[in-house]
């Protein structure tokens, strides 16, 4: 019965998919990169404020951003951090948050390349120091990426119309590029993730090896999210059940659905290829 259940390539890719979650021990992964994500937030929050007195951006717009896919609670949560560092904000301040949003983004980086690896069957690396040039390397690319998304997402209003007003810009192109700045921060997510997981391999890996994971963990990522901050919203009452720490479980709940989608994404191309290569016997035994 189960040999004939196999035999249909759906299926058999669902008992691949969950075999692997189990084999390669995800939940165990997963839960150690939240740990570092939940430790990252903070100082790049950090961060994160004395640029947006740097370059005055605007915080409201953050949070409505932020608002489309995280629960209500958590995006409460970091616009009243962002709030009480920027009206407490100083240098040594904004130097401990610089040199924390490299080395918590570094811990969180090396957790999820050993995952990636682990998904891709490469086991350890080869060498220690060129796996932290990668982390390094990466989180320097991700800080600079969120930076620049950010700026794209909160900046542009402002921008586009002194664009318009004193250098003959297009009103309808800074129509366009109001609309599409949001599907340019998802392409900019795209192209992070894909990142990752091609600093993963040891060596070039084809297109066709870490594109369909890519799509499917954001795509994953932002339907969980979604449907997380519903459930939040409507159903589970976190802060009346827990009072003041109900923001943190939603947090950390979230944190650990999003490392669990980041890790699956490697592991779905870790199936295809092995479904293509006619590898997949030798996963089902």
């Amino acid at each position: 019965m189960k040999e004939r259940l196999l035999k249909n390539r759906f299926i058999r890719f669902g008992y691949l998919m969950a075999r692997r979650f189990l084999r390669h021990g995800v939940g165990t992964q997963s839960a150690a990169l939240s740990f570092y994500l939940l430790f990252m937030i903070f100082p790049f929050l950090i961060f994160l404020s004395a640029l947006l007195g740097l370059l005055h951006l605007d915080v409201a717009g953050i949070l409505v951003a932020l608002g489309e896919i995280l629960p209500g609670e958590v995006v409460e949560l970091v616009g009243m951090y962002l709030r009480y560092v920027r009206e407490n904000s100083s240098l040594r301040l904004a130097l401990f948050g610089l040199f924390f949003s490299i080395w918590f983004p570094m811990r969180a980086t090396n957790a999820l390349l050993r995952a990636v690896r682990t998904a891709y069957h490469l086991g350890p690396p080869h060498s220690t120091v060129r796996q932290l040039i990668k982390s390094l390397a990466y989180t320097v690319l991700l800080i600079v990426t969120i930076t620049l998304t950010l700026t794209a997402v909160t900046v542009s209003d402002w921008l586009l119309d002194y664009a318009v007003a004193h250098f003959r810009l297009p009103a309808f192109v800074a129509l366009l590029w109001g609309k599409l700045r949001f599907p340019v921060a998802g392409v900019a997510g795209f192209f992070a993730l894909c990142a990752l997981y091609a600093l993963a391999q040891d060596g070039p890996q084809r297109w066709r090896n870490i594109w369909p994971g890519t799509v499917s963990a954001l795509g994953a990522w932002l339907g969980l999210s979604w449907l997380y901050n519903l459930y939040v919203e409507h159903f589970a009452h976190y802060s009346v059940l827990y009072g003041s720490i109900g923001t943190i479980i939603v947090l950390l709940i979230w944190l650990n659905m999003s490392a669990v989608t980041l890790i699956m994404g490697a592991e779905m191309n870790g199936v295809l290829m092995a479904m293509g290569s006619g590898k997949e016997r030798e996963e089902l035994l």
